[in-house]
């Protein structure tokens, strides 16, 4: 399992940009920028989700997966986040409240 960091950039009011760093030579050592993933939050975006029935703790789990799913994809294995996971989480949470 791949060991990465996530970072974010400071966000805008409907998403916030993601870059995604693992450690080719080891945690000690630099790490490298793999992807970046951009959360979208918007009105529309939360709307979606209650529509499909999502409460606020639901609309979290999705967040949670998709983010787990899509960052799998762009670094091709699983993965576990070493840094800066609460904070996304945390940016993606204080905004998806708004429209709950």
């Amino acid at each position: 399992m791949k060991e990465i960091k996530l970072k974010p950039d400071k966000p805008f009011y409907n998403s916030v940009d993601v870059a995604v760093m693992d450690f080719p030579k080891g945690r000690d050592e630099e790490p490298r920028k793999r992807c970046k993933v951009c959360v979208d939050f918007s009105e529309f975006d939360v709307k979606q989700l209650q529509k499909r029935g999502m409460d606020f703790d639901g609309a979290m789990e999705y967040y949670k997966d998709w983010l787990y799913k899509i960052v799998k994809l762009n670094i091709a294995s699983d993965w576990t986040c070493v840094e800066g996971y609460e904070e996304v989480m945390t940016i993606i949470e204080e905004n998806v409240k708004r429209f709950y």
